[in-house]
């Protein structure tokens, strides 16, 4: 059984609806009301809607994983793109790997933060960045329509252009996020496999979040993702 996880239900839902409609119901699972199991063919597929940021994130995901051990989890939803990767509103980017792009210290010079990775007393599980298998995506129709990328995971979304161009400069991440990292680190605590599938909405700099663009992200992220679900179900 596969986990499909996003931070909120909008996006699990445009991620998988081409399989599950809207007008189907959906089956809690372990009576949480953040988590549906749902068929697909022969397979079973979990859903969860692990809310936004790093601390629910890794909250509900351990919670799942307390109950089960999935085959794969593939953590979807939206990203904001960091000035300079030439990524542009409604593409679709696969995760190659995930770290923490805020997580760190701040020096009294100028624009300089120090990454807690950096640090001799960081713990090695909380250094990153994670791997994450791109692989898994790259094949049927949606390989000719996706992008290969690394994420940044934050606490606080980019807001500047300095902000954006600082954290891609520490962090090589072509993309933001504020949860991929905390699915890649638990995943790889657990032993289990990870992707990440996000579409573009917005350029993590100035912050600009019109929601004609919100809506086109979705509707990509239903049209690939959807077309690669059905394919491997």
């Amino acid at each position: 059984m596969n986990l499909i996880c996003a931070a909120t239900h909008r996006e699990l839902q445009a991620a998988v609806e081409m399989v599950f409609p809207a007008d189907i119901p959906w089956t809690a699972w372990q009576d949480l009301p953040w988590a549906w199991r749902m068929g697909v063919g022969k397979s079973q597929i979990l859903l969860a809607a692990t809310g936004v940021g790093i601390p629910m994130t890794c909250t509900r995901l351990m919670t799942v994983l307390r109950h089960v051990r999935p085959e794969l989890i593939i953590n979807v939803g939206i990203a904001g793109a960091y000035p300079g990767t030439g990524l542009r509103i409604g593409d679709i980017v696969i995760a190659e790997s995930e770290t923490f792009g805020d997580l760190g210290m701040e020096s009294p010079e100028p624009d300089r933060f120090i990454p807690l990775a950096e640090q001799p007393f960081a713990d090695a599980e909380g250094k990153g960045p994670w791997p994450m298998d791109a692989s898994r995506f790259l094949n049927g129709t949606a390989q000719e329509c996706v992008k290969i990328g690394k994420g940044a995971t934050v606490n606080a979304c980019t807001g500047t252009e300095v902000t954006g161009m600082l954290r891609r400069r520490i962090t090589g991440a072509d993309f933001e996020t504020m949860e991929g990292a905390a699915v890649a680190m638990i995943a790889a605590i657990e032993g289990v496999p990870a992707c990440e599938v996000r579409a573009i909405s917005n350029f993590a700099a100035r912050r600009d979040m019109r929601p004609e663009n919100i809506q086109l992200a979705l509707d990509r992220l239903r049209e690939t993702f959807g077309a690669w679900l059905k394919e491997s179900a």
